[in-house]
């Protein structure tokens, strides 16, 4: 039922499409293939960070998670989607893009830096064995509208235009060059992980509401989807 794909008024929310889509089917363990999609999701985000130590065996998975819960003195939010192995004390943050487009400034680097605060070893030496790894899950539709690989998007309220990667300027003799940015690799994208699911359903659920993504319209309420048919 949660994943009918008739007209019906649901929310447009990337909190509503998470809980459906994470806690509804892809790690609920009492659906069929819960199994293999841990196989693939740990496949999956070794190939995205190069990292070999982010596996999971026992996931469970937090929405909204605050930064309160994990530093004494931070009050904001710490990551959209919290998916974590405290047996094997492996943390991946997820910061979620649905509709709305992300910048680096404030999707990727504040989060960041306040991951750097949590984890600090120093101050809190029993994390010293804890792996965590910062991502941004956005819709590779964006990507291809742009026409170009996406590292940056413009403002929501903006058209969608994917600059250029920066390059290290030609200076003088006796200059230095102020190095270049380094661009944000850790993607993970929408219809990927809606590949990994068995269920026609979900993955047909998942393709109604990514076509959203380049919507010309920025009001979704407009949308026909999201009423019912007359």
């Amino acid at each position: 039922m949660i994943f009918a794909n008739a007209s019906l008024i649901e929310s447009e929310k990337e909190r509503n499409l998470c809980t459906k889509f994470f806690a509804g089917y892809f790690f609920n363990e009492f659906t069929a293939g819960y199994a293999k999609r841990i196989v693939q999701f740990n496949r999956y985000i070794q190939e995205v960070s190069g990292r070999e130590d982010l596996g999971l065996q026992s996931p469970n998975v937090s929405f909204d998670t605050h930064a309160y819960l994990c530093h004494e003195r931070l009050r904001s939010k710490l990551s959209d989607v919290l998916i974590s192995d405290p047996a094997r004390q492996v943390f991946l943050f997820i910061e979620t893009k649905y509709l709305t487009n992300w910048t680096y400034a404030a999707d990727v680097a504040k989060g960041m830096e306040r991951l750097d605060k949590v984890f600090d070893t120093e101050k809190k030496p029993h994390l010293a064995q804890a792996t965590q790894h910062y991502f941004l899950l956005t819709s590779r539709r964006k990507e291809e509208a742009a026409g170009r690989p996406v590292q940056q998007y413009a403002p929501v309220n903006g058209p969608i235009f994917v600059p250029t990667p920066a390059r290290a300027t030609e200076v003088s003799e006796g200059d230095t060059a102020e190095p270049a940015k380094s661009s944000f690799t850790s993607l993970l994208y929408w219809e990927d992980l809606a590949q990994m699911c068995d269920r026609s359903e979900v993955r047909q659920y998942m393709e109604a509401r990514l076509k959203l993504c380049v919507s010309s319209s920025r009001n979704q309420h407009k949308s026909g989807y999201f009423l019912p048919g007359t």
